[in-house]
Formats: structure tokens, sequence, C-alpha cells
């Protein structure tokens, strides 16, 4: 039982850490602040990496940014490839974390949680690389001049 209890005191400044930090993160339009459920983030980098796609189908008629109707298109490829794939992988990553965070608290020891955590690291990692992908596929589709129009937004 006393070796329990060390395990169970990092893994709750863990939880409290990070529920800290999505709290933070956390504006008016995100889903918990409208009720719905939190979810974590797919990513190994989070808060760093912009979503571009995403701001630019926001500022999709933006004037400045004189988006072609095939950059457009080849735009909103990228952007339901990247989302399919973040998902799927976002799906398996939740199922995952559950299960950790079920067994932890059962007595189960660090090592036998270990092939969980690598399952999920490694599924974070991918999704990672889809985002980057995608940050790359966009910088292709742009030129120069819109590509900096939006690092300024």
């Amino acid at each position: 039982m006393k070796k329990n209890i060390p395990l169970l005191a990092v893994l709750t400044m863990i939880f409290l850490l990070s529920n800290t930090n999505l709290m933070a993160q956390q504006g008016s339009n995100s889903p918990s602040a409208n009720g719905q459920q939190k979810m974590n983030s797919p990513f190994l980098i989070t808060g760093k990496l912009p979503h571009l796609t995403k701001l630019l189908v926001r500022e999709w008629d933006n004037p400045t940014l004189h988006l072609s109707e095939e950059q457009k298109a080849k735009l909103l490829v990228v952007r339901q490839e990247t989302i399919a794939g973040v998902q799927k992988l976002g799906q398996e990553i939740s199922s995952l974390e559950k299960q950790v965070t079920e067994r932890a608290f059962t007595g189960e020891t660090p090592d036998a949680l270990h092939s969980l955590i690598q399952s999920i690291a490694g599924l974070k990692a991918e999704a990672t690389m889809i985002h980057l992908r995608c940050i790359y596929d966009t910088s292709k589709i742009l030129d120069q001049q819109q590509l900096d129009v939006l690092r300024k937004m």
C-alpha cells in the first residue's frame, strides 16, 4: 500500500496540472465552456503550432489574402484529410488514456501500464506528424505574401 501512495500522488499532481493547463487555454468558445465534453489534445506539441487551415477557413474571403478558387479547393482537401486522420487517432488516444486512468487507480504498477503509455505516445507523435504535414502542405499551396499575411493574424 505504501508503494502506491507516491504513484497516486504523482498521478494526482499530473492530473491537476494538466487540468489547470487546459483551463488556462480555454476561451469562451471552448467545448467545456459551452457545457460540452472536454477533450485533451491529440498532439505532442500543444499551443505552439498554428492550425493554418482552420484560420484560413475563417478568413476565406479576406481580400488581403486573395485566395483563388483553386487554392481554396486544395486547402479544403488538406483540411479534410488532416481532420480525418487526427480524429481517428484522437479516438484511439482517448480510449487508451481512459484505460490508463482506470487501471492506475486499481493498484497496477507503472511497469504494467508502460505499453499503454508507449502506445499513447506513438499515436500522439503520429497526430503531430499529420499536423506538421498540414502546415507543410498549406505552405506549398499559398504564396509568400499570403503566408506573411497569415502569420500576422
